[in-house]
């Protein structure tokens, strides 16, 4: 995919106007091209995002944007999203705002029904398949995909658009007796909330900076687009045999003749599998022709190790960990014993075994 930005410059047309004059002008103007209306004053990820996404949608590829809190001007808009108190998919408006809103992306899938819906979401659970096949189609990748549409809409909202609309609604990642150790910085509600003018900060054009925020949504988008249109499925066939070839061995550990991306992957075997929690080591090329064995980690969203390599070989390398280990081409061990390194791959597997056994 290239670099080039999705959108051309007629279709990041953005004014910012409560005056209904100025909206006819614009609007006829740009008679040949939908109209989607969002509101005026900071802007959110949830807007931004769900605004960028509708642009790859069949009814509004070529349409532009009106950032304004005047009904008379909404009523008169093709889409409105984040703003407006009506939610109804036929007429194509999409606001979260109101009290009794309460929707979810799915209510009987118990991953997707736990974070009401913002904007964003919204566009997702009602158009995101036809965005996904609009999009796929454009960049060459559905027919290797059409099989796995409902998987990647599924996976691109939990991965990335969940996020949004959990933040936008107010929902904490945590509960509230439960304090971070260390703060994350520059993830996607960040990036796009930096955009908005500082406080003490006049004359900025605002139009522009949501312009920007647009090219920060299509990097994260693309991002997962990629990643799962493009690659995760193959590398998902790849764990899932080794993964079977090591249940088939009655092995805890599993090996990739050729790395690819398994930490994520593996969880969802192990569940699919009803094998949970048997993992403990994953064996893979690594560079300079070394293997690695890599400890799994207890679950997706936790640092701690199922089964790290033995504190005495930690920090350890070369002839001293050579010498501790008994395996005379040892490389090197991490100080946290998530993962050690090999020059032979026989090597690694009988490092891995030793550490499975070792108390």
């Amino acid at each position: 995919m290239s670099s080039k930005s999705f959108l051309s410059n007629k279709e990041r047309d953005i004014i910012t106007s409560e005056d209904i004059e100025v909206f006819k002008k614009y609007k006829e103007s740009h008679e040949k091209m939908k109209i989607i209306g969002t509101h005026s004053g900071t802007f959110h990820a949830d807007e931004v995002l769900s605004t960028f996404l509708l642009k790859f949608h069949p009814e509004a590829r070529d349409s532009i944007v009106i950032r304004t809190r005047n009904n008379e001007i909404l009523k008169q808009c093709d889409i409105v999203v984040d703003v407006g108190g009506i939610i109804d998919p036929k007429t194509y408006r999409f606001d979260h705002h109101m009290k009794e809103f309460k929707e979810v992306l799915d209510e009987k899938d118990e991953e997707l029904n736990k974070i009401k819906l913002s904007s964003a979401g919204l566009v997702w659970k009602y158009l995101g398949i036809d965005i996904l096949n609009n999009l796929l189609k454009s960049i060459n990748l559905f027919e290797q995909n059409k099989n796995h549409i409902n998987e990647i809409f599924k996976k691109i909202y939990l991965d990335f658009i969940m996020g949004v609309d959990g933040l936008d609604n107010g929902v904490t990642q945590y509960d509230k007796d439960i304090k971070p150790k260390y703060k994350l910085v520059g993830d996607f509600n960040q990036r796009i909330s930096r955009l908005n003018p500082e406080w003490n900060v006049e004359n900025v054009d605002v139009n522009e900076r949501f312009r920007k925020s647009w090219d920060i949504a299509e990097e994260e988008f693309f991002y997962y687009i990629k990643n799962y249109a493009n690659s995760y499925f193959i590398a998902y066939d790849i764990v899932l045999n080794a993964v079977n070839e090591a249940i088939k061995e009655n092995r805890v550990y599993f090996i990739l003749e050729k790395y690819c991306p398994w930490k994520k992957i593996i969880y969802e075997i192990e569940k699919k599998l009803q094998v949970e929690n048997r993992f403990l080591y994953c064996i893979h090329p690594g560079n300079n022709n070394r293997w690695c064995s890599t400890a799994v980690n207890l679950n997706e969203n936790c640092m701690e190790l199922r089964k790290p390599f033995p504190e005495e070989w930690r920090a350890k390398s070369d002839e001293e960990l050579q010498k501790i280990t008994g395996i005379k081409d040892a490389v090197f061990v991490h100080a946290s014993g998530f993962v050690s390194f090999w020059h032979f791959k026989k090597s690694a597997i009988k490092a891995t075994e030793i550490s499975i056994n070792h108390k």
